[in-house]
């Protein structure tokens, strides 16, 4: 039961781990992680806490409504 969801680009820390990590790529309850070093590590989602959560202010506002319509055009859409 994780009370906050993993997601690639938050800054996390690894539990036995010095950190803090960023999220790169999440999978099936694991998560590769890298290490401002260039140090990578893969461990389960649930021994991480959060130290920051990425911005996705772009991708929430697109699955808010369709209020968001008006300014589909300024905010790119190919990577969300």
């Amino acid at each position: 039961m994780v009370a906050v969801q993993i997601q690639v680009g938050d800054l996390v820390q690894a539990s036995g781990h010095a950190g803090p990590w960023l999220v790169v790529e999440v999978s099936k309850g694991m998560a590769s992680l890298q290490h401002p070093d260039g140090h990578r590590l893969s461990v389960r989602t649930t021994t991480l806490s959060v130290v920051r959560k990425a911005s996705r202010q772009e991708g929430e506002a697109d699955s808010s409504g369709t209020a968001g319509d008006e300014s589909s055009g300024d905010a790119p859409t190919l990577f969300d």
